[in-house]
């Protein structure tokens, strides 16, 4: 295929993602891992070659890598259920009861998250080069904080805990309930050059892409009120949230903003 045909069909194949979730359509199954590991955003082989390969290969894991999980988190105080649904990868986010110091360091309950991993395609909670590649792209986009085994509704899982970034999900806000489908899709519109260019951004200055999107995997502008989620209106900020398997890849070092847009 050539470059200019692959280019069409990863902004098309970006459009329909965004036009299936404004009609609160299901997801798109993730692909296995060894077809993900030779895909790229396009879903063709990988091209072009500034794309390099999914974080948790092992080529970019070290011993360290691969023992994060090792460590009782005994002082983690799990909370309540934030997001109810079980994801492909992860058994549900969760709140922290108190606050939780690592290294020294003191953080608020209401600044951090903890992502419990299993999931529908990860039901025994394994922990693998997918979950050891998640970890690693968080601290690669400064959102890793701990990790390691907790306790978690009567059960004892590998959890990863992350900072809280700011925001909504667009689909969540009491404004797209109740908006008709022209409404949401120019919502989804005011978002996509943002969220862009958080994925430009990304892959230049940290080397890392993010290419599975869909509007659970970044947050907008909004706020939590006494009737639900409030949806800042115009749209004028996005940050991505999702560093998980299977949407990140490693990018080449001097891979440029031209390059990745």
């Amino acid at each position: 295929m050539q470059p200019t045909l692959k280019i069409v069909s990863f902004l098309f194949l970006f459009l329909v993602i965004f036009t299936i979730h404004a009609t609160d359509a299901a997801p798109t199954p993730a692909p296995n891992s060894e077809k993900t590991k030779r895909l790229g955003p396009s879903g063709g082989e990988r091209n072009p070659d500034w794309i390099l390969g999914f974080y948790g290969e092992d080529e970019y894991l070290d011993g360290d890598d691969k023992k994060v999980f090792e460590k009782n988190l005994n002082d983690l105080v799990v909370g309540d259920v934030l997001y109810k649904y079980m994801g492909a990868y992860n058994k549900g986010i969760y709140l922290l009861l108190e606050d939780y110091e690592v290294k020294g360091v003191k953080h608020g309950k209401d600044t951090l998250i903890i992502k419990v991993i299993g999931g529908l395609r990860n039901p025994k909670s394994v922990v693998d080069n997918k979950v050891w590649g998640e970890v690693k792209a968080l601290k690669d986009v400064s959102l890793y904080v701990d990790s390691g085994m907790a306790n978690v509704d009567n059960g004892k899982y590998p959890v990863i805990v992350m900072k809280l970034v700011e925001g909504v999900m667009i689909k969540d806000t009491t404004e797209y309930e109740n908006a008709i489908l022209d409404l949401r899709l120019k919502w989804l519109e005011e978002a996509k050059p943002l969220v862009e260019e958080e994925v430009v951004n990304s892959a230049v200055e940290k080397g890392i892409l993010q290419i599975d999107f869909h509007p659970d995997n970044f947050l907008v502008g909004g706020k939590k009120t006494p009737k639900g989620l409030a949806l800042t209106i115009p749209i004028t900020e996005a940050r991505l949230v999702d560093w998980g398997y299977p949407g990140v890849f490693k990018v080449k070092k001097d891979v440029t903003k031209e390059e990745v847009s």
